[in-house]
């Protein structure tokens, strides 16, 4: 059973304004779950996608906003929202304060056959994190040309 120390990951940087940490992939030896902590920039957003997995998105910190099919939400802390596989959707930070997000994916890989309807994916996905540009956390990074709300 592997146990994983979260301080031996590295934060990545995913997009600008978005940084990640895999805390579970199919590199740590999962084989039908994913986790992922972001942190996000105040006006950073992942643009529209859709995943093959059912993934479920638990604020930690901050106000998001996220769009699921046709339906908008702005939401906080205490708040999950469960995004079922296939529905393409988008989020981001409403909020002038860095949000975090933990999110759980039904697959150990779920950026593999992700399919991206507007914006490109994310410049890094799971491991290996050599292959990754890593941040400095708490680095600050220009999200003006995402164009999201």
């Amino acid at each position: 059973m592997p146990i994983i120390n979260h301080q031996d990951i590295p934060e990545i940087e995913m997009r600008p304004g978005i940084r990640g940490q895999f805390l579970a992939s199919k590199e740590h030896g999962a084989r039908g779950v994913c986790l992922l902590v972001n942190t996000v920039d105040p006006g950073a957003a992942a643009p529209l996608h859709k995943h093959t997995v059912e993934e479920t998105m638990l604020v930690l910190e901050g106000t998001v906003w996220v769009c699921v099919g046709d339906e908008r939400y702005t939401i906080g802390p205490q708040h999950t929202v469960i995004i079922p596989a296939g529905i393409a959707h988008a989020w981001g930070n409403a909020s002038t304060a860095v949000a975090k997000l933990l999110w759980a994916f039904g697959g150990p890989d779920p950026f593999a056959d992700a399919t991206y309807v507007q914006g490109a994916p994310p410049t890094c996905t799971t491991m290996p994190f050599y292959t990754c540009r890593s941040r400095p956390r708490g680095s600050a990074s220009d999200v003006s040309s995402l164009g999201w709300p």
